[in-house]
């Protein structure tokens, strides 16, 4: 089982708490910001600077957002191999799909994925009255390639998930892509949202019920849902994982 990991601080308005390091796997190796410029220099060797830093954050001199060697291929769900939760939670009967809505254009490329893995079992008089209980795992992938998504990045992940949800907590993830957060929705979910130059990939987990028994609606109440913290170092780590696949 993945323990739940360490977090310091408390989200508030413009102050985004740290996620300590180290409650997932080693992180993979990224790119170094640099030092910063050296204030001696002249100022042609400055405007030097500056020039190749942009053209290093975005690869182009045209100002359009570096995808960095992402791209979606014929299969991008196949990127959700989720090694991590499967060990921690259990695999997934069937793999993961894509869901209707695909975009592609030439702003914007979009597809969502899904899965469900079978980790939780029903208390038994839920399970005798026809309940099951299932974690979804949901998973969105943009790649912006006229525009640069890392304001709007920012701005909304302290608002709503992709999905519309209102977020409660967002804490942000070291040593991942040029900016990430997990993120804990009003709904008790889950997820983390990744910027990495024009790609923005967002992985999430909720619990989802289903009912098997007699009759169209079920009873009034179904069973009490299990916490889902104890998943997120395994989120985090899969996420890294969804990375490495897309580049691939």
């Amino acid at each position: 089982m993945i323990s739940e990991p360490e977090l310091v601080g408390e989200f508030e308005p413009g102050a985004p708490a740290e996620a300590v390091s180290g409650f997932d796997r080693e992180p993979a190796s990224g790119r170094r910001r640099g030092a910063g410029l050296l204030w001696g220099l002249g100022g042609a060797v400055v405007a030097s600077a500056v020039w190749a830093a942009a053209v290093f954050t975005y690869g182009f001199g045209d100002g359009k957002p570096d995808l960095r060697g992402y791209r979606l291929g014929e299969e991008p769900c196949a990127a959700m191999k989720l090694t991590a939760l499967s060990g921690a939670a259990g695999k997934a009967e069937d793999g993961p799909s894509e869901q209707p809505g695909r975009i592609e254009h030439p702003a914007v490329d979009r597809v969502d994925c899904a899965v469900s893995l079978t980790p939780f079992e029903a208390p038994e008089e839920d399970a005798a009255a026809g309940w099951s209980v299932q974690l979804y795992v949901p998973m969105r992938i943009e790649l912006h390639k006229e525009t640069d998504p890392g304001p709007e990045f920012e701005a909304l992940i302290k608002e709503r998930d992709p999905f519309g949800t209102e977020v409660v907590k967002a804490e942000r993830i070291p040593d991942l892509g040029d900016s990430a957060y997990l993120v804990t929705m009003d709904d008790d979910s889950s997820q983390v949202s990744v910027l990495d130059g024009g790609a923005v990939i967002t992985l999430g987990i909720s619990v989802s019920t289903l009912y098997d028994g007699e009759g169209d609606d079920g009873p009034d109440s179904g069973p009490v849902l299990p916490e889902l913290s104890p998943y997120q170092g395994a989120l985090i780590s899969d996420v890294r994982e969804v990375i490495d696949a897309l580049k691939a």
